[in-house]
């Protein structure tokens, strides 16, 4: 760093901050001090970039910066509170302060998002679940260390946590053969099912190798309508049912119909399951969701790692099984 210094003829700790990217220097400095360094062939000692970086982090901690957590005003609401909570607490105890910011609510764009951000000297930022399967947020990225959850974000691709579906629905496979059945069905609907990227689909299929279930096709419908659910159950005659909490209630008001208990008469499993519910099945983890999205981006701002990454990295979280009382044993 002092031949650095020399040749570039700053101080070294400017060198330290051109070759963190640190903000506080004019952009031409930055990029002609780092053009220096690569020239002298330069490369930081990792032991001590971990030191500063944790030096940096308790200074961060005194003054409790915030980290910005990112959402849609029509996206689902049911991760959203636990997302913002196990993330909030992973902020705290790093000494950073959560913020949600509300696109789309009391005339919030994202032109005046990144203003606010970028005034209020808010360097990373969470992304939470979008409303279509394939969406975008207009950032300034290079600006920001970033990170999304789930895997509605598909412009910019981040590093994102995500439930792990495909082993989620493996294991519901597998508790639905443990307890007796043979003919499981799954129901989603085609934006639930493009907002996985075909995950559970995929599981599904997969599990029905072998023979030791029975294989029936799987229905995708674009919205709820008895008339193709009626079809499909007397054709393909399940007797558990998989689905999400998109189509639970309509499901089971279309059995309460025809006169069957669900849980006596036909199995009933949702891939994401709500204690609340009592419904079996598989409940996601959406505060440790939260909590490493978080630990991501404060690990992001520690290394200064800003932008849209090259390869980025998809962390899976695996959910558990909630018992509930609509998948017992069958005799």
């Amino acid at each position: 760093m002092e031949d650095v210094a020399r040749t570039a003829g700053v101080h070294q700790t400017t060198v330290s901050r051109a070759l963190r990217n640190d903000r506080r220097l004019p952009e031409s400095t930055r990029h002609r001090i780092k053009a220096i360094a690569d020239t002298m062939g330069y490369r930081p000692n990792p032991l001590l970039s971990a030191l500063g970086a944790n030096l940096r982090q308790r200074r961060t901690a005194e003054f409790s910066a915030t980290l910005a957590y990112i959402v849609r005003a029509d996206a689902p609401s049911e991760r959203r509170r636990e997302h913002f909570a196990g993330a909030g607490q992973a902020a705290g105890a790093q000494g950073y302060r959560l913020e949600e910011f509300v696109v789309g609510s009391a005339g919030l764009t994202p032109e005046r998002l990144n203003d606010i951000l970028l005034t209020r000297n808010v360097q990373g930022v969470i992304i939470g679940p979008l409303p279509e399967p394939r969406g975008t947020i207009e950032l300034r990225w290079d600006e920001f260390c970033a990170v999304s959850i789930e895997l509605t974000l598909t412009q910019p691709l981040l590093d994102r946590v995500v439930h792990d579906n495909f082993s989620g629905m493996r294991a519901i496979m597998q508790q639905c053969r443990s307890r007796g059945y043979r003919r499981p069905g799954l129901v989603l609907t085609e934006a639930g099912n493009a907002r996985t990227e075909g995950l559970n689909v995929g599981a599904y299929l997969l599990e029905q190798r072998g023979g030791v279930v029975d294989a029936l096709a799987p229905l995708l419908v674009a919205a709820w309508s008895p008339d193709v659910f009626s079809a499909w159950f007397r054709t393909e005659r399940p007797d558990v049912i998989i689905t999400s909490n998109a189509l639970t209630e309509s499901i089971q008001a279309w059995c309460a119909g025809e006169g069957l208990a669900v849980g006596r008469d036909l199995g009933f499993v949702n891939v994401n399951a709500l204690p609340e519910q009592s419904i079996s099945g598989v409940q996601q983890a959406w505060d440790s969701i939260g909590a490493i999205a978080a630990q991501l981006v404060i690990d992001k701002i520690n290394r200064n790692d800003r932008g849209a990454p090259a390869l980025y990295r998809t962390i899976l979280t695996p959910g558990t099984w909630c018992e509930g009382t609509t998948l017992p044993a069958r005799s």
